[in-house]
């Protein structure tokens, strides 16, 4: 996504880099705990107007459409990434909306039961563009509506030392010192072509600030969760290093 002034961050629009991220999709954590996570959070969309920002390609707009979401709607600001959610919507019609804009953008008041987003604020490098993002996700929902996200952990700098997280297929990188717009460097293990992608700390206070400033209340953070496992066994401590100090977390809040 494009960042303030024009100066990029991650541009899912460049090179190979929207077709990386797609197969990260197959690391096993992606479904185990972050998906699982996120998606409990969500709920229970059936016969509700849902809006999926940063969309992607439109796995989760897919799987929400199938779980009875109507309508439903996928936004991003990458050209790319719509053009790969329109491609797998032609090849399977679901009946979803993809459009290409940008999350911080205010329109006229909107009147989605649900908004949700996997990965989008932990782009915004300062408090001024969270507010953007949070203001762009106000007027798209209604009074009494959700806001769901999975975003990158603001307290990775607390952890004192990143444990390694190779074994789920990337690693993380953080500055020597914590600051508010600190850079979190991820890279996803892809054999001899890693992808970089490039979030950025700001306290969780910042985040409640920018939501309730943006007209939510009620906000929460919640830990990641492992799903069950997909067969009978023990897992011994494989997930731990994730569980006890977990990268991601899931944010909601209500409109006001």
């Amino acid at each position: 996504m494009t960042t303030m002034g024009g100066s990029m961050v991650t541009d899912y629009n460049e090179g190979l880099i929207a077709e990386k991220y797609e197969k990260t999709k197959t690391f096993p954590v992606r479904s185990r705990i972050e998906a699982y996570s996120f998606l409990k959070h969500v709920g229970d969309v059936k016969g509700k107007k849902v809006l999926d920002v940063a969309c992607g390609s439109g796995d989760f707009t897919r799987i929400l459409r199938r779980a009875g979401a109507a309508p439903m709607v996928g936004l991003d600001i990458s050209e790319k990434m719509i053009g790969l959610a329109r491609k797998q919507e032609e090849r399977e019609p679901l009946g979803i909306e993809y459009i290409v804009a940008d999350a911080r953008s205010v329109v006229p008041q909107q009147d989605f039961d649900v908004a949700v987003a996997a990965y989008l604020l932990m782009y915004a490098r300062d408090r001024d563009e969270l507010g953007r993002m949070c203001r762009g996700l106000a007027c798209r929902v209604k009074s009494g509506g959700r806001f769901v996200t999975i975003t990158t952990n603001p307290d990775l700098y607390s952890f004192g030392q990143v444990p390694n997280y190779r074994k789920y297929g990337f690693e993380i990188e953080l500055a020597e010192s914590v600051f508010e717009g600190a850079p979190i460097q991820l890279t996803a293990l892809l054999g001899d072509s890693p992808l970089v992608i490039d979030n950025y700390y700001l306290p969780i206070d910042a985040y409640e600030s920018a939501f309730r400033d943006a007209g939510f209340r009620d906000f929460a953070v919640h830990m990641p969760e492992l799903s069950p496992a997909p067969e009978a066994g023990d897992e011994g401590d494989y997930w731990d290093d994730y569980l006890n100090y977990p990268p991601a977390v899931v944010m909601e809040c209500v409109r006001e």
